[in-house]
């Protein structure tokens, strides 16, 4: 089986085509719809994130199943045949290791990252930018109705499912109760959005205009007032200044959620220990999300978020270039920030150039 996939290599990025064995024993695959671009994407192309060899690009995705075991079940217990639409986390864990058992199974001692392995590493095509990825049997899976568009579901693997993962990490949520998210890019627009569902007054700050455009069409708040403290404070910028901003508007006895900066020694921050013991503060960091938290979001997908415009966050499809082509015009796209995915449709014909 040849699959045609986006592979960063040497400082450059192409479309080639890999040679698959044949599907193993539990193993899913999956014909891409459409994939996104994601930030660590754009971080590993610019070199601000390590990567192996020949790295077969892009975890986020929503496809439909071309090959699967007899006895194949979803998240949910659900069978999943050839033809079923499914979205996917983009991480494989072994569920029996330490950390798996303490429900951590993103950080899984043995993981594997889907948009971040090297072609040489089994199965191969673990990446989204191409026709076909191959899930491995610890891949958390579910179905999807035809109804919710690809647009609507791309990011379910990454920003979706983060943004659950930061709901998780807020706890329980007070109708009414004022909430602040630092960032608007994906992530932050997710959070702001699902924030929003739970009854929270909602506000966002980023410095873009588009963004604060995007995240007012969410019906979320970005006039944020002056002097007002926080009982939650999430942070989704990645910066070191916006890392310090959600620990000054959070009020005594607040939870400050971090989940934008995923790289480290690329900021510093100077904290006095004494700030966060006298004001009570909770810090939690959030990188990555549970099979739960994955569920939950695509749960909001399909509940809550069906009735906002989410496919505005995204790009028309840009076609994935011919094996043997760069894949120039996606990443120039993704850097220009005119949408807060670029959405790429390896699979389907009439893919267009976002205008």
């Amino acid at each position: 089986m040849r699959v045609s996939a986006a592979v960063f290599d040497r400082g450059a990025v192409r479309v080639e085509e890999l040679d698959l064995p044949e599907r193993a024993a539990g193993q899913v695959d999956v014909r891409v719809d459409a994939a996104a671009v994601c930030g660590s994407d754009l971080h590993t192309v610019g070199g601000a994130r390590p990567a192996p060899p020949r790295t077969v690009l892009g975890h986020e995705g929503v496809g439909t199943v071309s090959d699967a075991d007899p006895g194949a079940r979803d998240l949910r217990g659900t069978p999943l045949r050839p033809g079923d639409r499914v979205v996917f986390a983009l991480y494989s864990a072994c569920g029996t290791c330490d950390r798996c058992a303490r429900g951590l199974e993103m950080k899984c001692r043995s993981v594997l990252k889907y948009g971040h392995e090297g072609a040489a590493r089994p199965p191969h095509a673990t990446g989204t930018l191409a026709d076909t990825v191959r899930l491995l049997p610890g891949v958390p899976v579910l179905r999807v109705p035809g109804w919710a568009g690809d647009a609507h579901l791309v990011s379910a693997g990454c920003a979706v499912a983060t943004a659950a993962a930061v709901l998780s990490a807020a706890g329980p949520a007070e109708p009414g109760a004022p909430a602040l998210v630092l960032g608007a890019g994906a992530v932050g627009a997710y959070c702001a959005a699902m924030l929003r569902s739970e009854g929270r007054q909602v506000y966002v700050h980023d410095p873009a205009p588009g963004r604060r455009a995007a995240a007012e069409r969410l019906g979320v708040r970005t006039d944020v007032p002056d002097g007002l403290d926080f009982p939650l404070v999430v942070e989704a910028s990645g910066s070191a200044a916006g890392f310090a901003a959600a620990l000054g508007a959070a009020e005594t006895g607040g939870r400050v959620v971090a989940a934008g900066a995923v790289s480290p020694g690329a900021t510093e921050v100077r904290l006095d220990p004494a700030d966060l013991v006298t004001r009570r503060l909770t810090v939690a960091g959030v990188h990555n999300y549970t099979a739960r938290d994955f569920q939950r979001g695509v749960d909001w997908l399909l509940g809550p978020g069906q009735f906002l415009d989410l496919e505005a966050l995204v790009s028309p499809p840009v076609p994935l270039p011919a094996p043997g082509e760069a894949v120039e015009e996606v990443f120039a796209l993704a850097r220009g920030g005119a949408h807060l995915r670029v959405m790429v449709a390896p699979s389907r014909a009439g893919a267009r150039s976002p205008v």
